[in-house]
């Protein structure tokens, strides 16, 4: 048992370094293409702007049974579809984490087959990694932060490190700041997950992303994350940073959606759009 700390250091050593060094397979995708986008959003809260801006109407009875509620309604002849990952029915609280967004995306995607899906909503940032409060960043990958498995072959399946849309054609011109998402189900101050986090250059961290992003893997859908900053993670004043924000931040994360909106939607379409490629979880993330 002496042995122990060895061993741990040992695995925490290679699970740092595997966020950056891990790679999906490449795929090509021209986002231009898209019909359909399909958000999924935790809280309503969130929601909220992002309803009022594309004016959505909620689709009655979407998934019988689910908490999940479906929004859907047409901007600029862009199909727009949104899935709330609605209320826990045992503790009357909003369905946070990469469980309920495991399967709001799955039902989701399984009811409107979108071309293009994005986990949109609030994030807390790393400071030390570049993040600033109001940043609205895009994922160039998306990792889990907290889901160590020290047997191998899982330890690089626990980080995900999954692949997103490159969006470098549109970030300058909406708004947006590339830089890796990562998700976890923890919500405290964690020293050995703020290691794991500065190690893997996260910019934003967040509750939900990576469960989107595990079913779009599966189900060969894109994807990307889009995070608004409202707080600084593992600082004292993180909670107040986070109320007094959180308005500020939904509102720009429902106007960037807009811009992004706007490059392509099918009224802005230009013939010589080329493919876009899904970035390599392997390359030199965003400092």
């Amino acid at each position: 048992m002496k042995t122990f700390p060895l061993v741990a250091k040992s695995f925490l050593a290679s699970f740092l370094s595997l966020g950056l060094a891990h790679a999906m397979p490449i795929q090509d995708i021209n986002i231009l293409h898209a019909k359909k986008v399909m958000l999924v959003v935790a809280m309503p809260s969130e929601a909220m702007p992002l309803i009022q801006t594309f004016k959505l109407h909620e689709v009655n009875n979407a998934f019988p049974g689910l908490p999940m509620k479906a929004y859907e309604g047409k901007y600029r002849n862009l199909e727009v579809f949104l899935v709330l990952n609605g209320d826990d029915p045992t503790y009357q609280v909003a369905n946070v984490g990469t469980q309920a967004s495991t399967l709001s995306t799955y039902m989701g995607i399984q009811k409107d087959h979108p071309d293009l899906v994005i986990s949109i909503g609030t994030a807390g940032g790393i400071a030390q990694n570049g993040s600033a409060l109001l940043d609205i960043y895009a994922s160039t990958r998306v990792n889990f932060f907290d889901r160590r498995i020290a047997v191998q072959p899982f330890t690089a399946y626990g980080v995900g490190a999954y692949p997103s849309v490159n969006l470098a054609p549109f970030d300058a011109k909406v708004g947006l700041k590339p830089g890796v998402v990562c998700s976890g189900d923890s919500f405290d101050n964690n020293q050995t997950d703020y290691n794991v986090m500065l190690k893997q250059h996260c910019g934003a961290v967040e509750m939900e992303a990576a469960g989107v992003a595990w079913v779009c893997s599966l189900t060969h859908t894109p994807m990307f994350a889009m995070k608004g900053i409202t707080n600084f993670s593992s600082v004292p004043e993180g909670g107040e940073q986070f109320a007094k924000n959180f308005p500020a931040v939904t509102k720009k994360l429902a106007t960037t959606l807009k811009a992004f909106f706007d490059e392509i939607s099918p009224l802005a379409r230009r013939p010589q759009a080329t493919a876009i490629k899904l970035r390599l979880g392997k390359e030199k993330p965003a400092r």
